[in-house]
């Protein structure tokens, strides 16, 4: 939660406008949750409905519309006679999150290397090539949409209607933290060399080993936010 006293400024410009009315509350949503994850909008900064509409040449409706969407999806918070703000995740709740991801996705790689197809494992290689790509020329919001996908690649291949249904309820929650991590110094490359190992292990469909690599990369993946706090 942000702290009264450590209350930060809205950022000058970090929104785009957007032109066409359709759906408009829609695209506000779309437009600060893509802000708060790939990092323009940091934790703790403000959401003033103002500014934003301002960015976005909208008028404060459709923006109040995304503001209560982003607070029920865990993004933003609002506090009384303040306003939103960008969600700011103690050390508890990273944890929490944390261990729950590693239990889904642990489970999702398990089952994925039980059905996933041919074809499927084909995508994984080519995916990889396309972060590797990404990583070697520094484009790091491509890294982050590669990185994104390669996991709910995995958890689809895992064909667990349930399953993706649970890990759904957290995945903005999930991919603003992932997002954090990939802007870690060295993070990147020793994760993208965690995929390919867990790639070639579910090809093998090596339940046992790639259960226990998925732990390791998303466990310490915690422990390195912990580290740059």
């Amino acid at each position: 939660m942000p702290r009264t006293r450590e209350r930060k400024k809205a950022p000058t410009q970090a929104l785009a406008p957007l032109r066409d009315t359709l759906q408009l509350g829609a695209r506000v949503y779309q437009a600060l949750v893509d802000s708060i994850v790939s990092g323009q909008l940091m934790p703790g900064d403000a959401l003033r409905p103002d500014a934003v509409a301002t960015q976005l040449e909208v008028s404060t409706t459709p923006v109040r519309e995304a503001m209560q969407r982003l607070e029920g999806d865990g993004l933003a918070v609002k506090l009384p006679y303040q306003g939103w703000f960008v969600r700011e995740f103690s050390e508890p709740e990273i944890r929490s999150l944390y261990e729950f991801r590693t239990a889904m996705e642990c489970f999702s790689v398990r089952l994925a290397c039980e059905r996933i197809t041919p074809q499927e494992v084909a995508w994984l290689h080519q995916h990889q090539s396309t972060g590797e790509f990404a990583l070697a020329n520094g484009n790091i919001d491509a890294y982050r949409v590669y990185n994104r996908e390669l996991h709910r690649a995995i958890l689809g291949a895992a064909r667990n209607a349930h399953l993706s249904a649970v890990t759904g309820q957290m995945a903005l929650q999930t991919e603003l933290l992932m997002a954090r991590t990939i802007r870690i110094t060295g993070r990147p490359t020793r994760a993208i060399e965690e995929h390919r190992q867990l790639i070639e292990l579910i090809e093998a469909r090596d339940s046992d080993a790639a259960a226990k690599l998925m732990e390791h990369h998303i466990m310490s993946a915690m422990s390195d936010i912990f580290a740059k706090a």
